[in-house]
């Protein structure tokens, strides 16, 4: 692999943002009904799974993959999501790099495993719920989304648990994956290859 970063590779990441975001943006519009939120992470692992594997199939240099998931988290920033998921996907983000970097793409269940561990940068949007037990942090998603919302949406979050998303996450990056690498399988066995 070549280390010098070329315009191309820039707009590669660019273009896998925006399609990779869109996705996940969809699968969380499912969390505008309450008793979706608890299985919000299982929905978007599935949903992204197909853009990323997409993306890795491109992906030429180290660093893309800790390029994509700091732009993924600087759109939630940006979107009021807050600082956590930011935070957790440049950690998730630098994890799948060192992993692609360390397997390569020599099989399957290393491909997904990427995907897999991208996925975890999810958990900021659970951290989030469970902070809602802070009462500014609960004022302010009441001013947001309403009494009622909230209190349904709290009530079915607690239920799960935080480890129960982080699970969900998991489930959702292996189900994700695997969707995406069998529909990108040719792209996959060609890269291997190359190898």
């Amino acid at each position: 692999m070549k280390h010098k970063y070329e315009l191309k590779d820039f707009l590669n990441v660019a273009l896998f943002v925006v399609l990779y975001y869109v996705s996940f943006f969809v699968a969380m519009c499912a969390g505008y009904i309450p008793v979706l939120m608890t299985v919000l992470p299982l929905i978007t692992g599935i949903v992204c799974g197909i853009p990323f594997m997409l993306f890795l199939t491109k992906i030429k240099k180290p660093g893309m993959i800790l390029m994509m998931g700091l732009l993924c988290g600087l759109l939630s920033l940006t979107m009021g999501s807050g600082i956590l998921p930011l935070v957790t996907a440049i950690i998730a983000s630098f994890l799948a790099e060192v992993i692609l970097s360390a397997l390569h793409y020599t099989s399957t269940i290393k491909i997904i495993l990427v995907y897999v561990i991208f996925t975890l940068w999810d958990i900021g949007f659970a951290l989030r719920l469970y902070l809602a037990s802070f009462d500014s942090y609960r004022k302010r998603l009441i001013e947001q989304y309403g009494e009622a919302y909230v209190s349904e949406m709290l009530t079915n979050v607690s239920s799960v648990g935080f480890w129960g998303s982080i699970i969900l996450t998991l489930v959702g990056g292996v189900l994700g994956g695997i969707l995406g690498y069998a529909v990108f399988k040719k792209h996959f066995q060609k890269i291997g290859k190359k190898a």
